[in-house]
């Protein structure tokens, strides 16, 4: 069974909790964790439907948050949010494996949308 708990990573805590509130109404339970660090500490001990986060934090950033998921078997599907569009290391988001990405502000229905096909397929 895959797992359906998801979850944000953002140093915009209330961000993260945003998104968590609008995926949580749709039937998804949420944690959030405001550092890259605690994330991948999270992502070690307990397996994870999705995870989204941001690109860009202090310390530890999305990159090695993806990393992480990717290392995990069967590796997480990531979703990256930035404030960026055309921000470099997207590149290299890609090539960790992230295959979809938001730009701020994120369209919480498309979304929500992109969780359920994650979640139900299985997607990486």
């Amino acid at each position: 069974m895959t797992p359906t708990s998801v979850l944000i990573v953002d140093d915009n805590v209330e961000l993260a909790e945003n998104l968590g509130e609008v995926l949580a109404d749709e039937g998804y339970p949420c944690e959030i964790e405001a550092t890259g660090s605690g994330a991948i500490r999270r992502i070690e001990q307990k397996e994870y439907g999705l995870i989204i986060t941001d690109l860009r934090m202090h310390g530890t950033d999305g990159l090695a948050v993806a990393a992480a998921a990717r290392r995990r078997t069967p590796p997480t599907p990531v979703v990256m949010i930035t404030a960026f569009a055309c921000d470099p290391q997207l590149e290299a988001a890609r090539a960790v494996g992230v295959a979809d990405v938001f730009t701020k502000p994120v369209d919480t229905s498309v979304l929500v949308a992109l969780v359920k096909q994650r979640i139900s397929h299985g997607d990486g």
